[in-house]
């Protein structure tokens, strides 16, 4: 029996194992590509985790300065309270003396008045 004679008569058969083996072959090649894939999407997310990570440790490296810049403000901002309170306190405190009881100016101020008498222009010394 000729070879041709055999293929014509399991030519049913032979196209069922060709298109199973075609069949096979794609699944065999789809399993591939999907892992790749995901292989690709894992990739992704870890270089998106990265980058996340790197603008969150700018971010409050950020913060941490904004923070200290405030307290830097908070702590100059009590000090010249204190100051102005000292300052209120002092004058306070020379008010509360009398320092002009009978004469209104002394010997210096009595001198600075007659000079400003004496010259002919009339910006103060």
């Amino acid at each position: 029996m000729p070879i041709l004679t055999i293929l014509w008569k399991y030519k049913y058969w032979i196209a069922i194992a060709v298109f199973f083996f075609l069949w096979v072959g794609q699944i065999v090649y789809t399993n591939h590509l999907s892992g790749k894939l995901r292989k690709a999407n894992q990739q992704c997310t870890a270089k998106i985790q990265q980058i996340e990570q790197k603008h969150l440790n700018v971010l409050t490296e950020k913060q941490n300065q904004i923070n200290q810049m405030s307290s830097d403000y908070e702590a100059t901002k009590s000090e010249q309270r204190v100051q102005v309170e000292t300052v209120t306190r002092e004058v306070q405190k020379i008010i509360d003396r009398p320092v002009y009881l009978n004469h209104c100016f002394d010997d210096a101020g009595v001198s600075a008045i007659n000079s400003l008498i004496t010259s002919d222009t009339g910006k103060p010394p």
